[in-house]
């Protein structure tokens, strides 16, 4: 069928579950698939961590758009998105610029039959005085790298003064909590003449404004990581409201300081902002497209919503489903089934989310989750199974990116030849 004679799908976002749904859709024919991001590839954002603290052990976690697009049958167009026109069905992009300001590329329009925003999210600050100027946060590639670059600076400087480095984590869900875990592994790329003797060169505190660990989780799995990350010798301090981020130091609310060489906010995420330039859509308090029961937004029917750009709250529920990567995917396999259903004009039911649990990987203290049982999250797990079911959420994602064939010989090549331990580009 040619592309002519097919309705137009334009996906805004290349994050697990738009790539997810480009596949998919592409692969399935009823629509002629368009994907847009502002970045040439795509990388597997809940091991964003590992890249920031140098110990990925994938060669898949970062795949380029272009190859995928040959590969899976769907268009590709880099560029940044600046509006939707819901009259005219057409998103317009910005202009692409060189590091000196200069128009390489003009802006474009794409025009869509039916449009799904996946823009994703980003980390909040909440107005926290000193963030943007003084803390990392970890939303892009681009934020890893600068975290390594930084980071491999202070551990080089505190190996030759023996004076540790200071790293103050914001925030302990699992991006601080998986953060400190494989900041402790990279410490080992640094040892000193007499590696037995070794005092330790990184001190590792990660500060939380909730009165526990992990807001949100559930108590076995709190408890577990809690002690997992003592074994580990990071600090944990809760009820810690943080006022001020300064080039040197942490400071709360109550008046005590953290002295630290290296901030990483990781306080909680909100919308991309973007999202309140594209249009006239309904937006909840943490700036999210608010969805129906089947993602469409509330003021058209023609543009869906999905993952951490969408705000949906599940009948019976108070609160509107977490930002994760388990929802964005479970979102995706939901539009890929009902986008071709609606086409043809059948009944497509509401979208339904499946709590699956949640699994934290702690580098050289193990991988730990709690796993649903039917509709219930009451399995908590450690070991081998915990980190063979870590592993898996990225497999089932890689196999759902590349296909069936592809995806499952890339999956077996990566998985007998991966990269153990603190990765040796660190320095680059």
């Amino acid at each position: 069928m040619a592309d002519r004679a097919r309705p137009r799908l334009l996906i805004l976002g290349g994050g697990a579950g738009g790539l997810e749904l480009a596949g998919a859709l592409a692969a399935e024919g009823s629509y002629a698939v368009t994907l847009v991001d502002q970045s040439p590839a795509h990388l597997w954002k809940p091991r964003l961590h590992e890249f920031a603290a140098g110990t990925v052990d994938s060669m898949l976690s970062e795949i380029s758009f272009y190859t995928l697009a040959r590969l899976r049958g769907f268009r590709f167009e880099q560029g940044s998105v600046a509006r939707i026109d819901r009259q005219g069905r057409r998103v317009q992009l910005r202009p692409i610029l060189d590091l000196d300001g200069r128009e390489r590329a003009a802006a474009r329009t794409l025009s869509y039959d039916v449009c799904v925003v996946a823009l994703g999210g980003i980390t909040a600050d909440f107005g926290t005085v000193g963030v943007a100027q003084h803390a990392i946060r970890l939303d892009g590639r681009e934020d890893a790298d600068a975290f390594r670059s930084l980071f491999t600076g202070l551990m080089i400087h505190a190996r030759e003064t023996r004076e540790p480095a200071r790293v103050v984590i914001v925030g302990s869900g699992a991006t601080g909590t998986e953060l400190a875990a494989h900041l402790r592994l990279a410490e080992t790329a640094f040892p000193g003449e007499d590696p037995a003797n070794m005092a330790p060169r990184l001190h590792l505190t990660i500060l939380e404004a909730a009165p526990q660990l992990m807001p949100g989780a559930d108590d076995p799995l709190r408890h577990s990581v809690l002690e997992r990350l003592r074994t580990l010798a990071v600090e944990v301090a809760t009820g810690v409201r943080v006022t001020a981020v300064r080039a040197d130091a942490v400071q709360a609310e109550d008046g005590r300081v953290w002295p630290s060489d290296l901030t990483v906010w990781a306080a909680g995420l909100i919308g991309n902002p973007v999202l309140r330039q594209l249009g006239d859509f309904e937006l909840d308090g943490k700036g999210r497209i608010r969805v129906d029961a089947r993602l469409r937004s509330t003021v058209d029917e023609a543009v869906y919503v999905m993952g951490d750009a969408a705000s949906l709250t599940p009948v019976g529920d108070n609160r509107p489903l977490a930002p994760t990567a388990q929802v964005a995917s479970q979102q995706a396999a939901y539009l890929a089934r009902g986008l071709p259903r609606r086409l043809k004009g059948h009944r497509v039911d509401p979208f339904v989310y499946r709590d699956r649990g949640q699994l934290i990987s702690l580098a050289s203290a193990g991988t730990v989750g709690l796993l649903g049982l039917l509709d219930r999250r009451d399995l908590l797990v450690g070991g081998r199974f915990a980190i063979a079911a870590y592993h898996a959420l990225q497999r089932r994602h890689q196999w759902a990116v590349l296909g069936p064939v592809r995806g499952s010989v890339a999956i077996f090549a990566d998985a007998v030849g991966p990269t153990h331990g603190p990765a040796l580009k660190l320095h680059g």
